[in-house]
C-alpha cells in the first residue's frame, strides 16, 4: 500500500483530448473545458523538466490541479491572455492531487523568484503593461494566468483557510513562474484579472518582496470600455441565488452591501461593474494604510505620458532603465495590446446599444455618493506615479 502511494504522489495522470468544447473565451477555466480520455501516467519530474507543460487550473473541490501540454515552440507570453493560448494550443493535459503538486512546487522552487505582481480595476492598460515588461529579454510576464482564480473563489472571509490558501498560493507562484524554452527570465511579472485586488494581502504574506503595481482609470471611461468589451448595457439584469451571490461576493466585496437588489434582480450589469471598480480602489487604500509597499498608475497618464511612466516603473522594479531598453518598453504602445484575442479592438462592438446612457451614468454617480470614500469618478490614489 505504502508504494502505492508513494507512486501516487510522484506521478501525474495523463489526459488524451478527444475535443474542446470550451464555450465562454473569457469564463473561468477547468478541466470541463475538454473531453478527455485518461491515458496512464508520467512523473513529477517529467512536468518538472518540460518547460512546455504549464499550469491551467485548480479544482479545490476535487483537490485536483490541471496542466496543460504546448507545442515545445508556442510562446504563451506572447498572447494576450495566458489562459486562452493555453486552451488554443493544448495537445495533452495532466491532472494531479494537490499533495503531488506540493511537492512539484518543491522541486522547481527559485527561493529568490524576483516578482512584479500587475492589479487593476480592469480595462485600465493592465494587458499593455504586461507586454511591456515582455518585450524586456530577462522578464518573463504572464498575462492572466488562471489559477489564481481559484483561491480567490475559495478563500474564506473569516480566515479560517487562510494558512491552506497561503501554501497553494506559495505553489502556484512557484510553478506557474519557471523558465521556458524561450527564455531563462531573472525577473517574473503577473498580470491578474482584475477581480484579484483582493488577493493583494495574501499575496505580500506568501512574497513579501514582491513590487506591487496596481492599474486605475476614471470609473465612467472604465465602463464605457466594460460596455463595449462585454455587453454590459444591453444585458438584462441577473437575478442572484444565495449561492452564486457569496461567489460574487467573493470576487467584489462591495456586493455584499447591496444584497437585496443583487438577490432581487434590481442590480443593474453596469452597477455591478461599478462596484467592481470601487472594489478594487477600496482593496488599494486598505493596503496602501496597512503599509503594503504599491505602486498606482493611472491609465490616462500611461497613455499620454508612456515614456516617462515606462522609465518610473522600471526605476521602482529595480530594473535597468538604459535607453535600448526603455525603448523596448515603450514598444509595446504601438500595437493593440489585446489584438489575437476575443477582446481586440476590431472585434468590439461600437453600436448605440453598447453606449452609456443619462440613466447609466446617474447610477454610477449614486454608488460613488453612498461610498465613504471614493466619492469620485476620477479619484487619484496615494501613490500615484505623477505625470511631468
Amino acid at each position: 500500500m505504502q508504494k502505492l502511494l508513494r507512486k501516487f504522489v510522484t506521478n501525474a495522470r495523463v489526459l488524451t483530448i478527444n475535443q474542446k468544447v470550451r464555450n465562454n473565451p473569457t469564463g473561468f477555466v477547468s478541466l470541463r473545458d475538454f473531453d478527455v480520455t485518461p491515458g496512464g501516467t508520467v512523473s513529477l519530474k517529467t512536468i518538472a523538466q518540460k518547460p512546455n507543460i504549464s499550469l491551467y487550473a485548480l479544482n479545490h473541490f476535487n483537490q485536483e490541479v490541471i496542466f496543460v501540454e504546448t507545442p515545445p515552440e508556442i510562446d504563451l507570453s506572447e498572447r494576450p491572455f495566458l489562459y486562452q493560448a493555453q486552451y488554443d494550443e493544448a495537445i495533452r493535459l495532466y491532472s494531479m492531487s494537490y499533495r503531488s503538486f506540493f511537492k512539484l512546487a518543491d522541486m522547481v522552487r527559485q527561493p529568490d523568484k524576483q516578482l512584479i505582481l500587475i492589479h487593476s480595476v480592469g480595462r485600465c492598460g493592465s494587458t499593455l503593461l504586461s507586454t511591456v515588461f515582455n518585450n524586456l529579454p530577462d522578464v518573463l510576464s504572464l498575462s492572466e494566468p488562471e489559477a489564481f482564480t481559484e483561491i480567490v473563489k475559495r478563500r474564506e472571509p473569516n480566515g479560517r483557510n487562510e494558512d491552506q490558501m497561503a501554501k497553494l498560493l506559495d505553489a502556484v507562484l512557484q510553478v506557474q513562474c519557471r523558465p521556458t524554452n524561450q527564455i531563462a527570465p531573472k525577473m517574473y511579472a503577473i498580470k491578474f484579472r482584475s477581480f484579484s485586488t483582493v488577493m493583494i494581502d495574501l499575496l505580500h504574506r506568501v512574497a513579501p518582496q514582491s513590487k506591487h503595481i496596481f492599474l486605475y482609470r476614471n470609473a465612467e471611461d472604465r465602463a464605457r470600455s466594460i460596455a463595449r468589451a462585454f455587453r454590459t448595457v444591453e444585458a438584462g439584469n441577473e437575478v442572484l441565488d444565495p449561492a452564486n451571490l457569496r461567489v460574487r461576493t467573493q470576487f467584489v466585496p462591495l456586493l455584499s452591501q447591496y444584497a437585496d437588489r443583487a438577490t432581487s434582480g434590481e442590480l443593474s450589469k453596469v452597477e455591478f461593474s461599478m462596484l467592481a471598480w470601487l472594489s478594487g480602489m477600496q482593496k488599494y487604500l486598505e493596503m496602501d494604510a496597512a503599509g503594503v509597499p504599491m505602486c498606482a498608475v493611472r491609465y490616462e497618464d500611461m497613455i499620454a505620458e508612456p515614456q516617462h511612466i515606462v522609465e518610473t516603473l522600471f526605476e521602482y522594479c529595480g530594473l535597468p532603465t538604459t535607453p535600448e531598453r526603455l525603448a523596448l518598453g515603450v514598444k509595446a504602445f504601438e500595437r493593440d495590446s489585446q489584438q489575437g484575442s476575443s477582446l481586440a479592438r476590431t472585434t468590439l462592438k461600437q453600436d448605440a446599444q453598447n453606449q452609456l446612457t443619462d440613466e447609466h451614468l446617474a447610477e454610477i454617480h449614486q454608488l460613488l455618493a453612498e461610498h465613504s470614500t471614493i466619492k469620485t469618478a476620477d479619484f487619484i490614489v496615494p501613490g500615484t506615479i505623477q505625470p511631468k
